[in-house]
């Protein structure tokens, strides 16, 4: 490993050294019950890189996970290069030697995690993002679970590893659910991604008041079918299913909170027929909006 630093005991970890700020956690190296299955952290860390940044890793002794949360870089790794931005996560083992430079005009943020994995399946083959780039909007989400993984990083106790295991599956099942490399969004796509995004925001924001594609094409600007395009290409489902979970989700809590009938909270979440609502609940929800308030 030509980019790394060597703790205690003799062990390498994937630190770089053309850093800015940084921060890190070196959990416990207490002895892992043979017991133990899953993943345990070695490492992790949020690393602001300098222009010069650059690694090359032809060897490690662990799996990493990365995840661009500013700026711009490249890693190559099986022969391929990938442009690397803000909400691209990827995972690569010890048998995936790779390169990873930052941009000079706009350098990259990351967070990492270094882990071992004991007793079970490969891990990262489970989750299906073995050697994979992906792209996560929810970048949000993203940044919490590796801060808390990094916090719970730096504590000590009888749980920590089963802690900070905890929080490396679920930035793990995250990484999962992203888009896959041939989905993602490239700067070269800007305008389809930038519409994209405004017509999620439009949804998270307004869906009580959106009741159609038309209307939530006017919001963004664009015309309907282009939204459904660009929701084939960087979506997991349609804008009205995305729509469609928003009002009914929003329906469920005004259900179990407020005394309002049901007509009313059909009205409120945009829905002029209440038979027709009752009966996409049901669909969602397995149960009509009467039961599901009564059993909630």
């Amino acid at each position: 490993m030509k980019d790394g630093r060597t703790i205690s005991a003799g062990q390498s970890f994937p630190i770089a050294r053309a850093v800015g700020e940084s921060r890190y956690c070196f959990p416990s190296s207490k002895e892992t019950s043979s017991n133990t299955k899953g993943v345990r952290l070695l490492c992790a860390g949020w690393e602001k890189c300098l222009p010069g940044y650059h690694v090359e890793r032809t060897e490690f002794q662990c799996n990493l996970m990365e995840l661009v949360v500013e700026g711009q870089g490249t890693i190559r790794i099986q022969g391929k290069s990938h442009e690397i931005f803000p909400g691209v996560v990827f995972c690569y083992g010890m048998d995936s030697p790779h390169e990873m430079w930052a941009s000079v005009e706009n350098p990259m943020t990351k967070y990492f995690a270094a882990f071992e994995l004991h007793n079970s399946l490969d891990t990262i083959a489970d989750f299906n993002i073995s050697k994979d780039i992906r792209w996560t909007r929810d970048l949000s989400t993203m940044r919490v679970l590796f801060d808390e993984l990094i916090r719970e990083g730096q504590q000590d106790g009888d749980l920590h590893q089963h802690i900070t295991a905890a929080y490396l599956n679920l930035i793990l099942l995250k990484a999962a659910e992203a888009l896959p490399d041939d989905r993602i969004p490239r700067r070269s796509e800007g305008k389809g991604r930038d519409v994209f995004e405004r017509a999620l925001l439009c949804i998270e924001t307004g869906f009580c008041d959106i009741t159609s594609l038309d209307e939530l094409g006017a919001k963004v600007g664009v015309d309907a079918n282009y939204i459904c395009r660009v929701f084939k290409r960087f979506g997991k489902e349609t804008p009205i299913q995305c729509l469609s979970r928003h009002k009914l989700n929003y329906a469920a809590e005004l259900l179990l909170s407020q005394s309002m009938s049901i007509a009313e909270i059909a009205g409120v979440v945009g829905y002029a027929d209440q038979f027709y609502f009752s009966k996409v609940f049901k669909k969602r929800f397995g149960s009509s909006p009467r039961d599901f308030r009564t059993n909630g």
